[in-house]
């Protein structure tokens, strides 16, 4: 060392000293300083280690962006703690129906005239599709009919013009009026104050625009919600013909209730109070509401449904595991390079220690240099994950892009990522400080420059975090290697119903006013010129979306009255035209299809599916069997049989489902199904064609191919599993780099021992294995480990794979070649270095 550099160092590493507070900055000025010239006078090593950790950083503050936006950022309303969801629930003790239900306006009434645990009680329904337009062509929006008390139970205020009034939600049909969101008035009106006063076309009726919601309010609902509200008064205007007598039907479950409770008044008590009113609904109303009573929730845990939020958290917490693992490998690799670095400062450290730097003070030095390189990691792991999730997020399904929620990026996300970055600047940081300023004074002075200056605690310690890096990455792998597999099963799921040649299409009659007659002969006229199409098989209607069923309560079984007592009977309800089954490929295996001849006039009838029939007929013959829906009187009688198919998930257990003919069960909603000979694609404009063919001004707000509904219910999937393979791999180029700078700082540190090996008679082979050798042991005590790890962890998960095992050889195997592959050419690059050696040159310069 000359001496230049030795007059800096004393100028820079001066005694502890105790002093003030301005003393105590002051050297911390001093170090930052010192430590942002070390970091220019290596932009290799600066860069390589910035971007390691960066990589790490920006992982977990991508997944913690998903968790903040769905978990920790809270309905925007002044207070949720006083606020509860109200639902009906089943009391049936049969796990298969009992699913969280919304409640009949009746019963809504009910509760809220009778309980004593609330100030406030209200109602909103889930987001409904409707005709809205200023005169024009008519677009689909998401309306909720929500009581006139909702929004002031809430605690919200306006952003422009007001909101319903009590007396505007009293007479049914009386006041129509709408609030709408604050983004549809910026995305539609462009913010214009006059919108307060502008008529609107609602399904074909007028309604004014009294006010706009507070900005960032999209609904309680966290995932999906609506752009405008209308009075619950207005039902009739809103809701398909089937369904609009639900404001007088104890039958027909609509809203989710929201109480805000009394002070002093605990969710328990509450809950006691509403059960004890769902009893006494029970004996007065025994043929809607026998078998049910209530559940109450916190409001923050039904924006996210109950069940949804359960899987979410699942998923979340998969994540946040392997971005964890993701950021220990990352604070491992800078680490194994500060040791490496910190071998080559020995004797610079030993100058400084030797002059009177205490050992404190140089562990802070090196810490500050630690803390630098993590600030510059958070600074452009912050950047990398909010450009990394939105570009995620801008593959939402596009039919309902503008309605699902927004990532939140508030100000939490930047302070976890400076969090992070301070914690990871501490863990990869320590070890190296502690172990680079132990006074081995005399050692390093004697060391001459151009010797090994290797040690081998140093050395170890490096082997111990190259190990750890390996079977960390394996944990990883093999996790993303289950989910991967689990989800390329769910796409080969049997749905039950024809995915490649269908094609489906909502239409709405009604809601551009077509009375009955007028949209029964839309119907024929569409399937008669549909079904002509060269490259069509077969055209039919149904009311429900696949995968997307509808579910109703209540059904009273003929010869059970006294089952109801003790369980609801819950069914998937779906109204279907002649040629749904075979349209949709969903076979008839017993009994016989629905005809013409199932008219309003004739025997009511029904389909139901094998599980209906297994269920409430067991070992019976269910042709012939009756039963009724609830709020009906007549008994329907079941003429047939259908296979089970997939109603609301993909994969889901085998649930109840009954068909109703079309012919005797009106709607003016329905959804027109398309099978056709080809790809179902190229049909879409074909189909639209010809249905403005019938009527140019007929909106068709959705349209899609069987394959595209498919990859729309498994998109959340796809999602955190593309988020999974990513960090995988990741975590395994994390580790390679590791292992590859390890063995390339050996062999640069062996270089006389190596020239020494050849000079004797080694030949390069034997130091191309020497060295290869030495990788391989560690890659092997990783895989090892690791995969006892993954067995640990795959068994944790197995619930949530489908049709994979927890310890799938498939996914443990591959992920071990995987990973060893890489890592021996890790390994092989240094070791082709060490084995081209010159000896000579070597043994000179040592």
């Amino acid at each position: 060392m000359n001496k230049q550099s030795q007059q800096q160092l004393k100028t820079e590493n001066v005694p502890d000293r105790e002093g003030s507070l301005g003393s105590w900055l002051e050297d911390l000025a001093q170090d930052s300083r010192y430590a942002l010239r070390m970091l220019r006078r290596s932009p290799g090593f600066s860069l390589v280690a910035v971007l390691t950790v960066a990589l790490g950083i920006g992982a977990s503050t991508a997944v913690f962006t998903v968790i903040n936006t769905f978990f920790l950022s809270s309905i925007p309303i002044p207070s949720t703690s006083n606020l509860v969801a109200v639902y009906a629930m089943p009391e049936s003790a049969d796990a298969r129906g009992n699913t969280p239900q919304p409640i009949s306006f009746p019963d809504l009434k009910e509760y809220r005239d009778r309980n004593k645990a609330f100030v406030e009680f209200a109602g909103y329904s889930s987001p409904m599709p409707i005709s809205f337009s200023e005169g024009k062509s008519p677009d689909r929006l998401f309306a909720e009919l929500v009581t006139g008390n909702y929004f002031t139970t809430l605690g919200l205020v306006p952003a422009l013009g007001r909101f319903p009034s009590a007396e505007e939600d009293l007479t049914p049909g009386g006041d129509p009026v709408i609030v709408i969101g604050y983004g549809m008035w910026q995305r539609r009106f462009a913010g214009d104050p006059s919108v307060v006063g502008r008529l609107m076309y609602v399904n074909e009726r007028p309604f004014t625009i009294i006010g706009v919601a507070p900005p960032a309010f999209k609904g309680i609902n966290a995932i999906f919600g609506p752009d405008l509200w209308i009075p619950s008064m207005m039902a009739e205007d809103v809701l398909p013909a089937p369904s609009r007598d639900a404001l007088q039907r104890r039958s027909k479950p609509l809203f989710i209730g929201i109480g805000k409770l009394r002070p002093g008044v605990s969710r328990q008590q509450a809950e006691a109070d509403l059960k004890t009113i769902a009893a006494r609904l029970q004996s007065e109303y025994p043929d809607s509401d026998a078998a049910r009573t209530i559940s109450l929730v916190a409001l923050s845990d039904a924006a996210l449904g109950i069940y949804f939020r359960q899987q979410l958290l699942f998923g979340s917490m998969v994540l946040s595991v392997i971005v964890a693992l993701v950021l220990l490998i990352a604070c491992s690799n800078v680490a194994s390079l500060l040791l490496a670095r910190a071998a080559a400062r020995r004797q610079e450290i030993a100058v400084r220690l030797s002059l009177g730097a205490g050992r404190g003070r140089l562990i802070r030095q090196l810490l500050t240099e630690s803390l630098l390189i993590a600030g510059l990691s958070g600074i452009v792991g912050y950047s990398l994950a909010v450009a990394g999730v939105r570009f995620l997020w801008s593959f939402r399904p596009a039919e309902y892009a503008q309605n699902f929620v927004n990532l939140k990026v508030n100000g939490d996300v930047p302070i976890f990522a400076i969090a992070v970055s301070l914690v990871s600047g501490l863990i990869f940081g320590i070890v190296p400080a502690l172990e680079s300023s132990r006074p081995g004074l005399v050692e390093a002075l004697k060391e001459d420059v151009g010797g090994s200056g290797r040690s081998r605690r140093t050395f170890h310690l490096g082997n111990l975090l190259v190990v750890g890096q390996v079977a960390l990455s394996l944990v990883a792998l093999v996790i993303a290697s289950l989910f991967l597999h689990s989800i390329a099963r769910a796409t080969k799921i049997d749905p039950g119903f024809e995915t490649d040649h269908l094609a489906v299409f909502m239409l709405n009659p009604g809601q551009v006013g077509y009375d009955r007659p007028r949209t029964e002969n839309f119907y024929r006229e569409v399937r008669s010129r549909m079904s002509s199409q060269p490259g069509i098989a077969s055209v039919s209607w149904a009311s429900n979306l696949p995968l997307w069923g509808r579910a109703a309560s209540g059904i009273v079984i003929e010869g059970k009255d006294e089952q109801r007592k003790s369980e609801s009977l819950t069914s998937v309800l779906n109204t279907v035209d002649t040629g749904y089954f075979s349209t949709t490929g969903i076979a008839i295996v017993a009994g016989r299809d629905f005809t013409d001849d199932d008219r309003q006039a004739s025997l009511p009838v029904a389909i139901v599916n094998q599980a209906m029939a297994a269920r409430y007929w067991p070992d019976q013959e269910a042709i012939g069997k009756r039963f009724h829906l609830a709020g009906e009187s007549q008994y329907r009688q079941i003429v047939g049989i259908a296979k089970n198919a997939n109603y609301q998930t993909l994969g889901e257990s085998a649930r109840p489902c009954i068909y109703l003919p079309l012919r005797q069960n009106f709607s003016d909603s329905m959804v027109l199904y398309v099978r056709t000979s080809g790809d179902a694609a190229p049909m879409l404009s074909t189909a639209e064609h010809v249905i403005h063919s019938i009527d140019p001004q007929m909106p068709i707000p959705d349209r899609r191919t069987g394959r595209k509904i498919m990859e729309q219910a498994l998109w959340t999937a796809s999602m955190g599993v593309g988020m999974l393979s990513l960090f995988g791999l990741l975590a395994l180029t994390l580790a390679s780099i590791g292992l590859y700078g390890l063995l390339s700082y050996s062999v640069n540190q062996r270089r006389r021992e190596i020239s020494i090996r050849m000079a004797l008679g080694a030949a390069r082979t034997q130091v191309l294995r020497l060295v290869l050798r030495q990788g391989m042991e560690l890659i092997a005590i990783g895989i090892l480990i690791g995969t006892a790890l993954s067995l640990v962890c795959a068994r944790a998960l197995s619930s949530a794979l489908y049709g994979v095992s927890a310890v799938d050889p498939a996914s443990f195997l591959g992920a071990s070649l995987v990973l060893s592959l890489v890592a021996a050419l890790a390994c092989f690059l240094p070791a082709r270095v060490a084995s081209k050696v010159d000896p000579y040159a070597g043994l000179r310069s040592t």
